[in-house]
């Protein structure tokens, strides 16, 4: 065992090896024993057991080994999340062994459990902002390619939206948006290494999720900083809260080889509900009888041809290991999952590499963390899923007379395309790499103690390459007169990243209570450079994605980016007597993407708390086991818009700008509007709230109220009059969030042995959103109302709006009238189909109402875990109340008129409702309450020994049901509450195996 691990040390520390620390000259002995769970007598495998310098982790039979212990008297300490820190005192002697068994209680997150804050870790009793730490065990269950999906519906105030693809882009939201324009996710930090997934570093292929490329399953906690107190030590780019993410380490002992894998089968949930072929043809003979002559005899469910059966299969493999001075862990994983869109596909290989080396007697600790992925994607070509929409179903699917072999309409421009023609023909592939790794060492100064120096080396490195090809024999090229085309991109990004800082815990005579301080300086560096090529015109198609010889029209770009932020910061954390709390904190960061005289912002935060609980007057009463009040108020900024809003770039002039002096024609250059007064966004934060907890922990929760103001947003609006540019970039107008957040946890049945337990999590949020101001630029009054929102349907049609005092992103519509039998009336006056708002007797832009708007009013979360003997069961059931959904493909094609066209669409059913005859795309009938109750997740699992190792099989359903009123394919419909043809949902049936050896 020893050799083994000499031999991993030197492989992985290099020159470094010899600077192992040496046996210490002195007498010691050795401590060994069992860790096992108080109420079922179970062992419980990966405590961190610790007596003075020394620790190991017990194995998965609950045993321990602790050698090199200095004789003497001292403390055995046990902890891991999940349970009640638990410690015995010891005697040790010269050269023996004692052995020293230990029982710990479960405890949602136990009071003393170590929780991962910012540059450092707290007791959880010590925090004293909105703090929630998820460990792996309450993960969800079942097919994970995206770390954010193990924590929806976990955590309150926290809303995780999906695109529905495999792999597709995720957006997580925490306690509302507090921007407009600016990216809203949260910062993630992962072993302590700020990463980045949108505006300010990792690269992703048409929206994937950059943190595809962080193997979910080795994830040991996530950390979620809701409030700004607890998120303000990382200053600019905390407005949106902070994600913190730890992965797993090794554990004493042998090598330890652990392999998880599953495969999966997916199903499409809902899709559009359009017209079958016999309802299409009575709708074409009836109001479109010119175009009888182009229906076909067909009877096409075209969804059915563009879907399938999604297979995914999942395998990780792990090995790691402990000795006395060390730790590693070395894993690989690979996941393929198909879509339910035939040619869908995401694919990914990922290495990790986690090593922890303890040097100079104890005192220095060195760790490696090292990730590497490897994704690959195929995506829909071309509009496959607004095609299947739209292809009339009484059409074939072949036609042995075309080119290709596929039937297409012989309209115009407008004319669908047939989507398996574009499946069969089309070809739009990507691959996302991306390296993360980071040299963190901690030294414990000796000549004063509770001094430790830290030094944070970290780099991001990432490449996202993307090929799409579009033959010229495709229906789309042809009607378009583009005759094929090619697009290349090759992204690149590399992040830096060096913070040093310093933690002391200084023991001050005079003045009681306990400190915590924490100051340091952190720099990061980014490079990006972002070639992109596009050709139309192929003279040939044989060249594929190699057709640039080909090309008639052939364009090039590229863009080369750098950024860094500077930052100063430091903390201060009291504690007095275990009752009294506090916590200041203050950050200076310094951007290059604001203007010199701009570059600076200061980011302070204050909190306290009290543990009444531990007053005198509370400290005997039996039933009450925690009560914490807790307040706080922070600052935090945003700055993730992209570099350069201060200073204009100039474009070349075309021919048609040129300016003549005499005979010669002279190019113009253009600048582009800027302010070069720019500023940060700035976030506010109000944050109020208490901790319980009843019978020794049994039943613990949380009860927050917040308040957040940003100020300083940042619109691009029209430009006044006179401008050199259409538009312009500025600080502009403010917005607020206001919520109310609840978290429930307990320990139902806490039967011992084989008996049932059963324990249950909770969570509830609330918020409220709204656009408090916005500040006309240079008088320009336009700026009032900003029309969001772009539909499908009419070119330039919006939606949404934004308007001081409404929520933001609101739907801005025209109130529908109905008859009295509840059905919405059409006439061809709009003053008989909507409300005169305005009463000047004509319906216009001015009668449009805000109407609404997509983000939910209650969010609310249910975790359940049932275990008996060798069973378990668990379930997590999501609610959205107050969401409403605009239903763009019923807006679209929901009228009558779309099958007078030249190649008739197919009508989506509400129209044998609504007998709309034209298309309807601003009328408040189309906004739909979108509140939903989903289950989301049922994972069952039966664990038990095979030749003496620990093995557990398991199996799951992701999405198995929702209860909705929402007539369209998917409720949640992204952030924007627009649902255009989105990617159908799937359900997906898994079924897998977990061996330890």
């Amino acid at each position: 065992m020893h050799r083994f691990n000499n031999l991993m040390c030197a492989l992985l520390t290099g020159a470094i090896a010899w600077t192992a620390p040496l046996t210490a000259q002195q007498s010691t002995g050795t401590i060994r024993g069992r860790i096992i769970d108080n109420s079922t007598q179970q062992p419980i495998a990966g405590v961190l057991v610790t007596v003075g310098a020394r620790n190991a982790r017990t194995e998965a039979d609950g045993r321990y080994t602790l050698t090199e212990v200095p004789a003497g008297s001292d403390l055995v300490h046990a902890r891991l999340i999940g349970y009640a820190a638990a410690s015995q005192p010891v005697m040790v002697a010269g050269g023996e062994t004692v052995v020293l068994d230990l029982t710990m209680n479960q405890q949602a997150v136990g009071l003393s459990a170590v929780v991962v804050t910012g540059y450092g870790a707290q007791r959880a009793g010590d925090i004293t902002g909105a703090v929630s730490q998820v460990s792996d065990s309450q993960f969800n269950p079942g097919r994970v390619i995206s770390p954010a999906m193990l924590i929806q519906n976990k955590v309150p105030g926290v809303q995780v939206v999906d695109n529905n693809e495999p792999g597709g882009g995720l957006a997580i939201r925490i306690r509302g948006a507090t921007s407009v324009t600016a990216d809203n996710e949260p910062l993630y930090v992962v072993d302590g290494l700020p990463v980045g997934t949108g505006a300010g570093g990792g690269l992703s292929v048409s929206g994937r999720d950059p943190l595809n490329t962080i193997n979910p399953s080795e994830i040991e906690s996530i950390t979620i900083l809701r409030d700004a107190s607890s998120a303000a030590i990382y200053g600019a780019n905390a407005a949106n809260g902070v994600v913190l993410i730890e992965t797993k380490r090794g554990h004493r002992g042998s090598p330890q080889f652990e392999y998880t894998g599953s495969i999966s089968g997916s199903v499409i949930d809902r899709v559009p509900d359009m017209l079958n072929a016999q309802q299409f043809r009575n709708a074409v003979q009836t109001y479109a009888p010119v175009n009888v002559p182009q229906l076909g005899n067909a009877n096409t469910n075209w969804f059915d041809q563009v879907s399938q059966t999604g297979m995914g299969a999942d395998h990780n493999l792990v090995v790691s290991g402990a000795g006395d001075a060390m730790n590693w862990r070395m894993s690989l994983g690979y996941t393929k999952q198909e879509g339910v869109i035939i040619g869908t596909t995401t694919q990914r290989t990922t290495l990790g590499l986690n090593y922890g080396q303890r040097l100079f007697n104890d005192r220095f600790d060195l760790s490696a963390n090292i990730k590497f992925a490897r994704a690959n994607y195929k995506f829909t070509p071309g509009a496959v899923v607004g095609n299947a929409a739209q292809m009339g179903p009484t059409q074939p699917i072949m036609d042995t007379a075309s080119t290709t072999g596929f039937y297409e309409w012989s309209g115009g421009i407008q004319s669908p395309d047939n989507p398996v023609a574009i499946l069969a023909l089309g070809t739009d592939e990507g691959t996302n790499v991306r390296s993360i790794g980071n040299v963190h060492g901690q030294y414990s100064v000796p000549f004063l103690e509770g001094l430790k120096i830290n030094l944070n080396l970290g780099y991001d490195g990432s490449r996202a390459d993307r090929e799409s090809f579009s033959p010229s024999v495709m229906h789309s090229e042809q009607k378009s007169g583009y005759n094929g085309e090619f697009s290349r991109n090759n992204d690149q990004q590399t992040n830096q990243t060096l913070e040093t800082y310093l933690n002391y815990t200084p023991t001050i005579g005079a003045i009681p209570g306990a400190f915590d301080l924490t100051g340091g300086y952190s720099y990061q560096k980014e490079h990006g450079e972002y070639p992109a090529i596009y050709e139309r015109n192929l003279s040939t198609d044989l060249l594929g994605v190699n057709g640039i010889p080909s090309a008639g029209t052939v364009q090039n770009r590229l863009f080369i980016e750098d950024y860094k932020l500077i930052s100063f910061f430091g903390r201060l954390n009291y504690n007095y007597q275990d009752r009294y709390l506090a916590s200041v904190s203050l950050r200076r960061d310094g951007s290059s993407r604001f203007g010199p005289d701009n570059a600076w912002g200061n980011f302070p935060a204050f909190s306290v708390a009290w543990r009444i609980s531990q007053e005198s007057f509370l400290r005997n009463v039996g039933w009450l086991s925690e009560l914490k009040l807790r307040a706080a108020r922070a600052t935090t900024g945003n700055q993730a818009f992209g570099n350069y809003l201060w200073a204009a770039t100039y474009t070349l002039g075309d021919a048609q700008t040129q300016a003549q002096f005499g005979n010669e024609f002279v190019s113009t250059l253009r600048p582009t509007g800027v302010d070069p007064n720019i500023r940060w966004e700035e976030t506010r934060t109000t944050n109020g709230g208490f901790d319980f907890g009843l019978f020794g922990q049994r039943f613990t929760g949380s009860v927050d109220w917040y308040s957040k103001n940003t100020d300083r947003l940042i619109f691009r609006i029209p430009a006044p009059a006179g401008s050199l540019s259409s538009a312009i970039t500025t600080n502009i107008g403010s917005m607020s969030n206001t919520g109310f957040e609840l978290s429930l946890n307990s320990r139902i049945l806490e039967g011992s042995g084989s008996h049932l337990k059963w324990s249950v999590s909770f969570n509830a949020s609330h918020n409220t959103n709204q656009l408090t101001t916005i500040n006309p630029y240079q008088g320009n009054a336009q700026a009032q109302q900003i029309l969001t929102g772009g539909i499908a349907g009419g070119v330039g049609s919006t939606i949404q709006v934004l308007i001081p005092g409404e929520p933001v992103n609101s739907f801005f519509v025209y109130q529908q009238k109905y008859d009295a039998s509840g059905k919405p009336i059409y006439d061809t006056d709009p003053l008989k189909m909507y409300v005169d708002r305005n009463g000047d007797g004509i319906i216009n832009v001015d009668d449009r109402r805000p109407f609404h708007d997509p983000a939910p009013k209650w969010i609310f979360g249910m975790s359940n875990y049932l275990t008996a003997g060798h069973f378990d069961l668990s379930f997590v059931l999501r609610a959205y109340t107050g969401n409403y959904v605009y239903n763009n493909v019923a807006s679209s094609q929901g009228a009558y008129s779309e099958v007078t066209r030249g190649s008739p669409y197919n009508l989506h059913a509400s129209v044998l409702k609504t007998g709309f005859q034209t298309q309807q795309l601003l009328s408040d009938y189309y906004v739909e309450d979108a509140s939903f109750l989903r289950m989301d997740n049922i994972a069952v699992g039966y664990a038990f020994n095979y030749q003496r190792q620990p093995l557990r099989v398991f199996g799951a359903v992701q999405n198995a049901f929702t209860l909705t009123g929402y007539s369209g394919v998917d409720p949640t419909s992204g952030l924007n509450g627009i649902d255009n043809n989105r990617y159908p949902r799937a359900r997906t049936f898994s079924a897998g195996l977990a061996i330890q050896f």
